[in-house]
């Protein structure tokens, strides 16, 4: 376990950034050194920018520096520098640097009070087009300043568990997120995305820190678009500061330098053996079964049987292939889902899902569909399960009962929910399972949700 962390006052920054093109790099690097004076005028300790505040996120080609003449990694960090020395305050700024081996990285550089860098970072998981013009990074460090251990990640990293997770277990009690959110839809408030949505307030719940995210608004070459709503999450997974979508904006966040106890499950020897493995991932095509339908049925404790047994043949006249209700024990569910053919199950029982080790085993080792029975009280249950679902590419069967506040549902894994019962009543639904979709690990072209994985590099719970 982590060592506590001294309760002192600290005030965090994130500073939401307008998205330029590269050929407005110049315009770029005045808005971060403007960013990084507003937030020290506003008395804040740390201040974090977005990802690739500069010169740009979409780069199109691997030497930008030289290609539009603007000035280098080098000289902006110098700039950097000087702004938080004039400023009396650290900075988190995501830029395309030069990494050691000459190639371009996708960097998070942490500039201390004193203007000299005093840690760079990495991005492990790189998105879409990263690794068209990015190397990635292989290693998670964490840095001692004068506010404490901290960590960094960089945007899609916060959908791999096995990063954040490393980080705490270093000790980090602030994790900073320079971000590039993008998304798709029809405004810029209407763009979803799952780690705005849900999941980055489980990373800060499950492991008990803080994290502040800086993301850019509005667009670059009008085909990439940014969801913006920068913000800080608190070790409970509560927003505690926020951005809009569609504004520039310096959000601060003042509170006490604390940290939770991470969730943590115990492993069998199966399981650790299983998160420490490289993947065999498959894909669609090796899926030999085509979508099933699933049924659910949420009763109440004493629901009657005459109304249960009618729910439920009118379930499986919908075509269901199985039903499964959702106050059986675990091998009654067990036994249920055995009538889904092709599809391969694991149950995750009460507060094991809450850690993200379980389920993630679970999915390295072949499961398509995890089912998470008896969810705990007084827990956010519904963004921890779309948590699951969306970072292991499975479904996840949430056996909620009618009692809770959250109804019973499938979601899918994209993160989605594609079935629920009504909250408060005995109900039930059938939603369909596709396995396509849960073979195939690639989340975007370019991106798999377990190919980036480096097991011998994580620090976790085991």
């Amino acid at each position: 376990m982590p060592n506590r962390v001294s309760p002192v006052t600290v005030r965090v920054a994130c500073a939401q950034l307008l998205a330029r093109e590269i050929e407005a790099a110049a315009s770029s690097l005045e808005d971060v050194l403007g960013a990084i004076a507003a937030a020290g005028a506003l008395g804040a300790d740390i201040v974090v920018l977005p990802e690739c505040a500069y010169p740009g996120y979409v780069l199109l080609d691997l030497d930008p520096y030289k290609r539009h003449s603007i000035p280098t990694p080098g000289d902006a960090l110098r700039q950097i520098g000087d702004a938080a020395r004039r400023a009396r305050i650290n900075a988190a700024v995501g830029i395309a640097n030069v990494g050691p081996d000459g190639r371009l990285r996708n960097e998070a550089v942490l500039v201390d009070r004193s203007g000299a860098i005093a840690g760079r970072y990495a991005k492990a998981h790189l998105w879409n087009f990263d690794r068209r013009w990015f190397a990635a990074g292989r290693e998670y460090p964490v840095f001692d300043t004068d506010i404490g251990r901290i960590g960094m990640m960089i945007c899609a990293d916060g959908r791999v568990p096995e990063i954040a997770r490393t980080l705490t277990h270093r000790g980090a009690w602030l994790i900073l997120d320079p971000t590039a959110w993008v998304g798709v839809g029809p405004s810029y408030d209407a763009m979803p995305n799952p780690q705005v949505d849900f999941s980055l307030r489980v990373r800060a719940a499950e492991n008990g820190v803080w994290i502040a995210a800086a993301d850019k608004c509005g667009s670059e070459t009008g085909a990439v678009h940014y969801v913006g709503r920068s913000m800080v999450v608190a070790p409970n997974g509560d927003i505690v500061a926020s951005a809009p979508a569609d504004a520039t904006a310096l959000i601060v966040a003042e509170f006490r330098r604390t940290r939770a106890k991470p969730y943590v499950a115990a492993l069998s020897p199966s399981e650790r053996k299983t998160i420490r493995a490289r993947p065999r991932v498959s894909t669609a095509a090796a899926a030999r079964s085509g979508p099933v339908r699933l049924a659910v049925y949420q009763p109440k404790k004493r629901t009657p049987g005459g109304v249960r047994s009618r729910a439920l043949q009118s379930l499986r006249a919908q075509g269901a292939a199985a039903v499964v209700e959702t106050d059986a024990d675990a091998s009654a569910i067990a036994a249920a889902l055995r009538k889904l053919r092709g599809i391969r199950t694991a149950i995750v029982e009460g507060r094991r899902m809450l850690a993200p080790e379980p389920a993630r085993a679970a999915a390295i080792g072949g499961a398509d569909l995890l089912v998470w029975t008896d969810p705990p009280a007084g827990v956010p249950v519904a963004p921890f399960a779309r948590t699951r679902a969306m970072e292991n590419r499975a479904y996840v069967l949430l056996c909620a009962r009618a009692e809770g506040e959250q109804p019973a549902c499938l979601i899918g894994p994209d993160g989605a929910v594609c079935g629920s019962a009504l909250a408060g009543i005995a109900s039930g639904f059938v939603a369909t399972i596709d396995v396509r979709s849960t073979r195939d690990k690639m989340v975007v072209w370019g991106t798999d949700a377990f190919a980036d994985r480096t097991p011998e590099t994580y620090e976790l719970y085991l």
